[in-house]
């Protein structure tokens, strides 16, 4: 038999498991609510898809080169230069195949086999997926409802040794929240400080519910910012994100992504470019989400599930179920089979409590919202009885 490679035996992505089983069902005729992957029910600005077809028609569609469009890359530095009031050299940013693209590419153009990379759990399991299949070592970090759910200084002072990266989600998938610029000045300066690169997860800005996300890039000119169009901008399966990258990673990447994927994919960044003349539409869905947040809030405790975080941003709703069940994945098989709404199991963000948590997103329509906490309340009256009897 030929040897396969040892660091491809990585956990199962969870949530696009459950996606496919999901899609499969629907397709058979299920009625079945969307609540367990991270994706708006919306797609790009019909204004944008309209140009698609012009663009196809007169535009060159061959490779580009290998960090991206000129005009796109630079159309991204005057994002953040309205946005955060920070300036950014066009040359530091690499447009990538999608969100994932530039999280893989960061972590081989800074971390070396061995390193350990460190992570506040529950965290988003492609980072750890990923640098386990590049021979790394995720650490992770147990985080709790009090702390946001995000990494602190104590946290990270009280780690046997030091870690070589630190990853960050803000706003974070899977717990919605985010760090304010105090808490982020704080990360940044204790990475710096020790020689630890950061890594930010962005993936999330523009979708937040009061304070606006602050980008890593206003504290710090060593970390590394990933970001895609796959969110805010409603275009998950065009596969287009960007890096912002110190100026000694820059060259690294560019190398990188030259070999693994010669170049983003051309049409993919002639729509993401339109894109931005159309927040107003973008802006309006980010609106629904938090209708929509507010249902979840409103209705999620009166079916018994109270222990809520703090979703700020993301369009997450992360759950402790704990005084529940013990078993999250069993948990989510029921409220599907016999309700009709898919959410995650914690098990696939957090390797110790995830099974006592789920994940719900609530990107989908307010209807759709709406009618998921209406079944979710008779089922769990149902199931509380159920459990009560068992017990």
């Amino acid at each position: 038999m030929l040897k396969l490679s040892c660091r491809s035996e990585i956990p199962v992505f969870r949530v696009l498991d459950i996606l496919r089983i999901v899609n499969e069902r629907a397709a058979a005729g299920e009625d079945i609510i969307h609540m367990e992957a991270g994706q708006p029910s919306t797609g790009a600005p019909q204004a944008v898809l309209d140009e698609v077809a012009e663009i196809m028609r007169t535009g060159n569609m061959g490779y580009t080169a290998a960090t991206g469009m000129p005009e796109l890359k630079n159309r991204i530095a005057q994002h953040y230069a309205d946005r955060y009031g920070v300036k950014i050299d066009p040359k530091r940013i690499v447009v990538t195949v999608g969100g994932s693209g530039g999280l893989m590419m960061s972590f081989l153009s800074v971390f070396d086999v061995g390193d350990r990379v460190a992570m506040a759990a529950p965290a988003y399991p492609a980072y750890r997926n990923i640098l386990m299949a590049l021979g790394c070592e995720p650490v992770e970090i147990e985080s709790t409802l009090e702390e946001n759910y995000q990494p602190t200084l104590a946290r990270l002072e009280a780690l046997p040794q030091k870690p070589q990266g630190l990853i960050i989600g803000n706003p974070s998938n899977p717990t919605g929240t985010m760090m304010n610029k105090k808490q982020l000045a704080e990360l940044t300066a204790w990475c710096q400080a020790h020689g630890v690169r950061l890594i930010a997860d962005e993936l999330y800005h523009g979708v937040t519910y009061g304070e606006a996300a602050d980008t890593v890039l206003s504290t710090s000119d060593e970390a590394i910012s990933v970001n895609s169009f796959s969110k805010y901008f409603a275009m998950t399966g065009w596969r287009i994100g960007w890096v912002v990258c110190p100026e000694d990673v820059v060259d690294r990447v560019k190398r990188l992504s030259e070999s693994l994927f010669v170049a983003p994919p051309t049409l993919a960044q002639h729509v993401a470019l339109k894109a931005f003349d159309h927040c107003d539409v973008l802006d309006g869905y980010v609106a629904r989400y938090k209708t929509n947040l507010e249902i979840l809030k409103r209705e999620l405790p009166k079916a018994g599930i109270t222990k809520l975080s703090k979703a700020e941003g993301a369009f997450y709703m992360y759950a402790d179920i704990s005084d529940l069940t013990d078993d999250s994945e069993a948990f989510c098989r029921g409220l599907l089979d016999q309700a009709g709404v898919a959410v995650t199991p914690g098990t696939d963000f957090d390797l110790t409590r995830g099974h006592q948590t789920i994940r719900m997103s609530f990107a989908g329509s307010t209807e759709d919202i709406t009618e998921a906490c209406r079944r979710i309340n008779v089922w769990m009256r149902g199931w509380n009885h159920r459990e009560a009897k068992t017990a």
